[in-house]
């Protein structure tokens, strides 16, 4: 059963019709790789390294200090040659992330993990929302896999979400110790 959350405002669903764009590094859309994709240094530059540690770096487009939403990039180092990406959109103690292509393969799994612990000891997110297109052939194990570990599916036009057309969001709710804030990024 999904714990009440806080139905989100008319600015922020204003905000949060901009879905998280892909970042330049992984050339991935929301149906898989993209060869050849023409980028923008304009764009590159706006990316900002907001955290690294082990394998695991965190994009943002902004500063974290404001009320509005966030892209978060996580990209997770795979081998020196490949990485992991996973795009986010942090928007109050909310965390929406796009699963990936080949969501299921070993490397995505590990990355998820790594960006759930930086989400859950770097952030003060309470919940992480995945969310994938409903017409994804893989959607029957997206299902299952993200079942097992922890996340429930959301009914759609439940007030947390989005108004995002076509997606199936499933959310895994964050454990916090009201008496310890998390600790911050460096």
């Amino acid at each position: 059963m999904l714990p009440c959350y806080k139905s989100i405002t008319y600015k922020e669903q204003e905000d949060l019709t901009l879905r998280p764009r892909c970042c330049l590094q992984c050339s991935e859309s929301l149906v898989g790789p993209q060869v050849g994709r023409s980028t923008k240094q304009a764009d590159h530059d706006q990316l900002k390294e907001l955290y690294s540690a082990g394998n695991l770096t965190v994009l943002t487009t902004d500063p974290l200090l404001h009320q509005d939403p966030v892209q978060l990039d996580f990209h997770f180092r795979l081998t020196p040659q490949t990485s992991a990406h996973w795009h986010g959109l942090l928007c109050d103690h909310r965390l929406f992330l796009d699963i990936p292509y080949r969501a299921l393969d070993q490397g995505n799994r590990e990355s998820l993990t790594a960006t759930l612990e930086y989400v859950e000891e770097k952030t003060n997110v309470d919940s992480v929302f995945v969310n994938f297109q409903n017409n994804r052939n893989d959607r029957g194990a997206l299902l299952r896999a993200f079942s097992y570990l922890g996340f429930e599916i959301v009914r759609p036009g439940h007030p947390a979400l989005p108004p995002w057309d076509n997606v199936i969001f499933m959310v895994y709710p964050l454990e916090r110790d009201l008496g310890h804030p998390p600790s911050e990024p460096p």
